[in-house]
């Protein structure tokens, strides 16, 4: 956050000074405004001039105030877009194990809700409590012109009413806080079960998850209850402080009337200046709690930005071999791997076979990164290098792990398979399609995000792995390529991953049958 406002400090001073300029246009109005009161009472001036003065003087006012708002939004946009910018870059540098430390939830929240409170809650108030600050001083500068002794005044009155008004702050801090970590955590929980909506009206369940995320959002929505209460309790008070302030400054400024100190005019500039001095105070108030209620959420998103610096090497050359060596790895009591020894080479096709659960996918996890090198004992090495001593990004530009995965973008099946890389000829993208027995007709048709179902299961998995296809990989990962697919649809898949050649391939698969088996150089049986 400080680098971003760093960068846009010349906006923000900017800012500052037209709301500088419009307190001091607003002070003049009051000048004014007295000026035309004492002229009716006592025409020694001229009534139309003083008039238009006071005009002119609220027009400058109004088209500088709305200069200085426009600046306001601005700045927030640039703070805001930087700030996302940087989450952005962040969560691609972010490495798998990280990613899914987390819930999608997590993410959601940061990227809508909590950049939402930082706009409302910080960078909006930010702004607006310097130009409160100014304004109020111009005012209240403007009140001991008129005279000192009011000024004296209406000081010791407005510090009293700044004193006071702090008090509901800690609560509302307090509040944003439960409200920000309940949204994250419903967001979580929602996602997840509309996610599971197919297999909960299967099953019959519906009544039980509809409980279950009623309950989730009573505590949710209570939390959010127990915000706005905090909120509107907080302006309420500094509302009725501010009033009670200005009805006491008001019974000073009519004593002083009473004395003969001041004309009746002076007396109707210092009530005008009196609501540029109070009203300023009161929001100066609000926003300096509603600041104090973004801490925690400015230090996530700091934290969020933060990309470490990586001191991994790549992989020398292309991969040659790839060795497991006296791996041992248990989640909780299961035991997964127990001194666990294999190698894959160069030019070999390897199948990995065995019962759910004894870990296939967990052992092509460990080689891609996804498991941190705390979490299991021994070595994997690719070319003899230590894949805990191998930048992540750089296994990912050796190896393609292929597997089921629900992710579309808006755009043909092209544009899908593609995804925004530029440096896929068509020659590639048409000779993998090919292979993969990918149509013309349906690379060009139109999918997206929430059409999933213009394409089939087949199609989708096909799609799936053109996606690496297109990339020269050194090693392939295939995790069940043909499951839940017709024989023919599987036959053509197979027939394509024996035709690749010089390259480590390796196939998780449930299809045991000699036939298919038998076409490998090797089968790892776990």
């Amino acid at each position: 956050m400080a680098t971003a406002e760093k960068q846009y400090r010349g906006i923000y001073i900017l800012t500052m000074i037209l709301g500088f300029i419009s307190a001091i246009f607003m002070a003049r109005f009051s000048f004014c405004l007295g000026k035309v009161i004492d002229v009716v009472i006592d025409p020694t001036d001229s009534l139309q001039t003083s008039m238009l003065t006071c005009i002119y003087m609220a027009v400058c006012w109004l088209i500088v105030s709305f200069v200085y708002n426009c600046t306001k939004i601005i700045y927030v946009n640039k703070i805001v877009r930087f700030l996302k910018t940087n989450l952005y870059k962040a969560l691609y540098h972010k490495e798998l194990n990280t990613f899914f430390a987390e819930k999608n939830g997590h993410y959601l929240s940061l990227y809508s809700k909590d950049i939402d409170l930082v706009v409302d809650n910080y960078l909006m108030p930010k702004c607006n409590i310097v130009s409160h600050i100014l304004s109020a001083a111009v005012c209240l500068l403007s009140i001991f012109v008129i005279n000192w002794k009011l000024g004296v005044s209406f000081v010791i009155i407005s510090f009293i009413t700044v004193v006071l008004s702090q008090i509901p702050g800690t609560i509302m801090a307090r509040k944003t806080v439960e409200y920000t970590h309940n949204n994250s955590v419903y967001m979580a929980l929602l996602e997840n079960y509309l996610k599971g909506f197919e297999q909960v009206k299967l099953l019959g369940l519906g009544k039980l998850f509809q409980e279950k995320l009623n309950a989730k959002d009573y505590e949710y929505e209570k939390s959010r209850m127990h915000y706005l209460f905090a909120k509107i309790t907080s302006n309420n008070i500094g509302m009725a402080i501010g009033m009670l302030s200005q009805l006491l400054c008001m019974a000073v400024g009519i004593w002083f009337v009473l004395r003969g100190d001041m004309t009746v005019g002076l007396l109707i500039a210092a009530v005008q200046l009196l609501n540029g001095v109070f009203s300023p105070l009161q929001f100066f108030v609000e926003e300096k709690n509603l600041m104090g209620t973004t801490k925690e959420i400015i230090c996530r998103i700091d934290q969020e930005q933060t990309i470490e610096e990586k001191v991994e090497k790549e992989i020398l050359g292309e991969v040659q071999k790839i060795e497991f060596h006296n791996v041992n790895l248990q989640f909780g009591n299961k035991e997964i791997f127990q001194g666990f020894h294999t190698t894959f080479e160069a030019g070999r096709k390897y199948a990995i076979v065995g019962e759910s659960g004894k870990g296939k996918s967990t052992l092509m996890h460990l080689l891609m990164k996804y498991l941190t090198e705390n979490e299991y004992e021994g070595t994997v090495r690719i070319n003899n290098q230590d894949i805990r001593t191998i930048d992540s990004d750089s296994v990912y530009q050796k190896i393609g792990y292929i597997q089921r995965n629900e992710f579309l973008i808006d755009g043909s099946v092209k544009d899908n398979i593609v995804l925004y890389r530029e440096n896929i000829s068509n020659g590639e993208l048409n000779q993998v399609c090919q292979d993969l027995k990918l149509n013309s007709e349906l690379v060009q048709k139109e999918i997206g995000t929430s059409d999933s179902g213009e394409v089939s299961f087949g199609e989708k998995q096909r799609i799936d792995i053109a996606r690496f296809m297109v990339h020269n990989y050194d090693v392939l990962v295939f995790d069940e390529p043909t499951s839940n697919l017709d024989a023919e649809t599987a036959n053509e898949i197979f027939n394509m991953i024996f035709s690749i050649q010089d390259k480590i391939v390796i196939v998780i698969t449930h299809d045991r049958s000699k036939e298919v088996l038998g076409r490998f150089d090797a089968v790892l049986q776990l």
